[in-house]
């Protein structure tokens, strides 16, 4: 990437800032992240509003306003302490990962694995998706991943060094299809998050939470297209640790019309993480305004 030198000394003075939080020991990092989320739960008026309105969007019927708030309250806590978390988890070394994850259901993975198409990996902004980085440590084969850049050239510089720091090759979203063809073509695994609101002619509209959500079409047109099987996976926070889990192979419905099989296996694939986002509600990013768009009339499934 190439920077001009005021760029390059912002970088050096991210990466170093990052360096320093990575010295910071989890039960500190948890207790300053507790305080400065108290502070932004406050004062930011127009994301704790996105949060409140999300989740009673979601749980609205099963949840009483002072659940619903507690949920907003520490979906804010877990962002927080990402700016603690993330640092400390690109500098683990492969040897010492176990030290930090449990991992459920990786048979799942290695079953998918078996058939020798690669594997499509999807997962959401759930617990510390940063932490996607130590996919090829727990899983022992290649993860590559497709993300969307950071318009801040010197951000996007560490991220994605750090991101790429355990062997994975990351993809800008835009114009990656071929790259990902080429990654299948070799066996590998492609991480994607599905949970973003995408323009407009960019997704379909399915249900998530019971509401139109516009989703994005491109997982279902992959694996329509190459017949790689599909999986969800997820990183949450649980008693101390993160919990990797990868699910069973979801089925991929072809029936060989591809405009409406994408929009099934879209729904299908919006089903399967909001199973996951219900057993951990407080963990997912609430903060994201997921039903921005509006679906036309004609356009809800």
């Amino acid at each position: 990437m190439k920077m001009t030198a005021f760029e390059t000394l912002v970088y050096r003075m991210i990466k170093a800032i990052f360096d320093v939080l990575a010295l910071v020991p989890p039960k500190t990092g948890e207790k300053m992240a507790l305080f400065f989320s108290k502070i932004w739960f406050a004062v930011d008026r127009r994301h704790r509003k996105i949060a409140i309105e999300n989740i009673t969007r979601a749980f609205g019927r099963e949840k009483t306003r002072l659940e619903i708030n507690r949920i907003a309250r520490t979906t804010f806590f877990h962002a927080a302490n990402m700016i603690f978390e993330t640092p400390r988890v690109y500098a683990l070394k492969p040897k010492d990962v176990s030290k930090h994850y449990t991992v459920h259901g990786l048979h799942h993975l290695r079953m998918a694995h078996t058939k020798g198409k690669g594997v499509l990996m999807l997962s959401g902004h759930l617990g510390n998706w940063e932490i996607s980085v130590q996919l090829n440590n727990i899983a022992r084969l290649t993860v590559c991943g497709v993300y969307r850049k950071l318009d801040y050239l010197p951000m996007e510089r560490y991220f994605h060094e750090k991101r790429e720091s355990t062997g994975s090759r990351l993809y800008p979203l835009k114009g990656a299809v071929n790259a990902i063809l080429r990654e299948f073509a070799a066996g590998n695994g492609i991480a994607l998050l599905i949970d973003q609101n995408p323009k407009r002619h960019q997704g379909v509209f399915v249900d998530f939470f019971g509401k139109p959500a516009c989703t994005t079409m491109g997982p279902a047109y992959l694996a329509l297209l190459t017949g790689v099987p599909v999986i969800m996976y997820f990183f949450v926070r649980e008693n101390g640790k993160y919990r990797c889990e990868f699910l069973p192979e979801l089925r991929v419905v072809n029936t060989g019309d591809m405009e409406q099989d994408i929009l099934v296996n879209t729904r299908n694939f919006n089903r399967a993480l909001e199973g996951i986002i219900r057993r951990y509600p407080d963990q997912w990013f609430w903060i994201h305004n997921r039903w921005k768009n509006r679906p036309l009339p004609e356009t809800v499934s």
